[in-house]
C-alpha cells in the first residue's frame, strides 16, 4: 500500500541545561494525527535551505507546525515586546519550505505559528502580543469558535466548536488572497484561514493534533489534508 507522505516541520529543542544537546523535535501528536488519518509522517529537520527542494519532492503534503513567534522583521516591524521567543533561522527555513511547497503545488496545513508564518509570507501582519489566549497545557479546550458559512472548517466543525488556545500572537492584517473562516467570538481573533486563489492552503490558530480524540472535526481535519486538500 502506497501511503501519502506528510512532511512535518520540526523545531530545535535543547534537552539539557547546557543547551548544547539539541534535538530535532515534533510533537508525537502530529505524528499520531497523520498516522490515524492514513498517512505516513515524515519529520523535516530545521537546517540547510539548499535541501528544501529535495524535502518537498519527497513529500505529498506539508504541515507547518507550532513553536516560536515569527520575528517581526519579516512583516516590516520592530519588536515591541520584551521576548526572546524567536528563531530567525527557523523563520527563514520554513519560509523557504513554504515557497517550495507552493512551487511544487503541494498542499499545506499550517498550525498556530504556521498559520502566522503563512499570513506573513503572503503580506499580512501580526499582533505581537494578545491577552487571554494562553491556556497553558494544550490538552482540553478553553474557548469556542464561530465558523464562516461555506468554509472547510464549517464543514468539518459545524457553525460552532470548542478549541484549545496556546498562542500569544495573532493575525492583525490578513494577507490578500485569504479568507478568515473561524473567529473567537470573545474578541474576533482570527482562528482559521483558507486560500481563495486556488492555492491549497488551510491554517488553524489552535492545535488540532491535541484534540483528535476529544473534539469532533480535528481528526477529520487530518483526513481532509490527506484526501481532499
Amino acid at each position: 500500500m502506497c501511503r501519502t507522505i506528510v512532511g512535518i516541520s520540526a523545531n530545535l529543542c535543547p534537552v539539557d541545561e547546557t543547551g548544547k544537546n539539541i534535538h530535532t523535535s515534533v510533537s508525537r501528536k502530529f505524528v499520531d494525527g497523520v498516522r490515524l488519518a492514513g498517512g505516513l509522517p515524515m519529520v523535516i529537520p530545521l537546517g540547510d535551505k539548499s535541501l528544501v527542494e529535495d524535502y518537498v519532492e519527497t513529500i505529498d503534503r506539508l504541515i507547518l507546525s507550532g513553536g516560536q513567534n515569527v520575528h517581526p522583521q519579516f512583516y516590516g516591524e520592530e519588536k515591541t515586546i520584551d521576548s526572546d521567543d524567536y528563531n530567525i533561522a527557523r523563520d527563514e527555513f520554513e519560509l523557504a519550505l513554504l515557497k517550495e511547497a507552493l512551487r511544487q503545488n503541494k498542499p499545506v496545513m499550517a498550525i498556530c505559528r504556521g498559520l502566522q508564518l503563512v499570513n506573513v509570507a503572503f503580506g499580512g501582519t501580526l499582533n505581537q502580543h494578545i491577552d487571554h489566549h494562553w491556556q497553558g497545557a494544550p490538552f482540553g479546550t478553553s474557548h469556542s469558535i464561530c465558523t464562516e458559512k461555506g468554509s472547510v472548517v464549517e464543514r468539518l466543525f459545524g457553525r460552532a466548536s470548542r478549541i484549545n488556545s496556546v498562542h500569544r500572537q495573532s493575525i492583525k492584517d490578513l494577507a490578500p488572497n485569504f479568507r478568515a473562516t473561524a473567529f473567537d467570538p470573545r474578541d474576533n481573533t482570527i482562528e482559521a484561514i483558507e486560500s481563495v486563489d486556488g492555492r491549497r492552503i488551510i491554517g488553524l490558530q489552535w492545535h488540532p493534533e491535541f484534540l483528535i480524540n476529544e473534539e469532533k472535526g480535528n481528526l477529520e481535519l487530518f483526513q481532509y489534508l490527506l484526501q481532499e486538500l
